[in-house]
């Protein structure tokens, strides 16, 4: 199996937190985030992705530069946000990346003065950023990774539209994206947005990490 390659402050973290060691998928997720490269996580597994994505993010930002996001996280509601903002607070205690959440219910224009001044990572519902969208609080420019967890979720009737909006308001840089396979919206998102894309499937329990 793969060796969990990511900085030694960051494996420290995981450590003290207790959040490793990681499944056979979460270290595909680590790798496929590291790769750069578009992919569509085709899992149907009840592992947990929080830690496995911000473990990563941070390793690959490592430190806070300029004033806009580079990373851009969406998700399905507002306990997951709440979910990735504790898990980076845990994880990234040796940095000074600055990370902020967006979603309906707080003031929009708080959210958009938080992210305005200074910010490295967003975690966001797709309604939450296109609210920011719709006011110019979101620069969107220097965004170089998106990750869409459970993105069959953000890609039902009523939630399409705006994650759609925030695909195209980005780069295209890298996208990935997690979510069962064989979900129809999400194909269609995958050919419409990331494509070129690397398609991996849940990794048995029986077979070795591909590298």
């Amino acid at each position: 199996m793969s060796k969990l390659k990511l900085q030694e402050e960051v494996l420290h973290a995981l450590e003290v937190n207790e959040m490793i060691p990681f499944t056979k998928n979460q270290l595909q997720l680590v790798s496929a985030l590291k790769s750069g490269q578009n992919h569509w996580m085709c899992y149907t597994t009840s592992d947990d992705w929080v830690a496995p994505i911000t473990a990563t993010i941070i390793h690959k930002l490592r430190y806070s530069h300029e004033d806009v996001a580079r990373a851009l996280i969406l998700v399905e509601n507002d306990v997951r946000v709440t979910q990735y903002l504790e898990c980076f607070e845990k994880l990234g205690k040796h940095t000074d990346l600055r990370v902020w959440g967006a979603f309906p219910g707080p003031p929009v224009l708080k959210q958009k003065e938080n992210i305005y001044f200074g910010t490295d990572v967003v975690i966001a519902t797709s309604k939450g950023l296109n609210n920011l969208l719709n006011i110019e609080g979101f620069n969107s420019a220097s965004v170089q990774t998106l990750v869409v967890d459970r993105a069959d979720q953000l890609m039902k009737v009523g939630v399409t539209g705006y994650t759609q909006r925030i695909a195209d308001s980005i780069p295209e840089k890298q996208r990935v994206i997690i979510s069962p396979p064989a979900v129809k919206g999400v194909q269609t998102y995958m050919d419409k947005y990331a494509f070129p894309f690397i398609s991996m499937d849940q990794v048995s329990e029986d077979n070795e990490l591909a590298q």
